[in-house]
């Protein structure tokens, strides 16, 4: 029996929606957060890439043949629950400064646009390397 068995990471910020798993152009299932799934293809050579909304991941081919077992771990672009956290914690910190406290710090705005820039980076020019694909074995 041949395998393609995907993992999908644990994230936060992506945790209400399923990608897509697309072999060789055609839609063999989804994958929730955390979930790990097992699927029978045939042998022979395959691409394979996911999507979520109108955003993908680079698309990555490999040869699998009778009896083997192929493993791909799929995630959210680098760094973006890092970067969320961040812009999020920078949000609280600048409101509680401000109406607590009655602190002025308006620069840290500037830092929450440019965590806010580089997710609008991958929603729209980088949308194709908005999911990361990984070969595990």
């Amino acid at each position: 029996m041949t395998k393609l068995i995907v993992t999908r990471a644990a994230e936060w910020n992506n945790k209400a929606r399923e990608f897509g798993i697309y072999l060789n152009e055609k839609k063999i299932g989804t994958i929730a957060d955390g979930e790990t799934k097992e699927f029978e293809i045939k042998p022979g050579n395959h691409k394979i890439n996911g999507k979520v909304d109108w955003c993908k991941s680079p698309i990555l081919e490999f040869d699998i043949t009778e009896k083997e077992s192929k493993e791909f771990q799929i995630a959210g672009y680098k760094h973006g629950q890092l970067i969320m956290r961040i812009s999020l914690a920078i949000i609280l910190v600048y409101f509680l400064l401000k109406h607590i406290f009655e602190i002025e710090w308006g620069f840290l705005i500037y830092f929450v646009a440019i965590g806010l820039l580089f997710n609008l980076f991958y929603l729209t020019f980088g949308k194709n390397r908005y999911l990361r694909l990984i070969a595990l074995s």
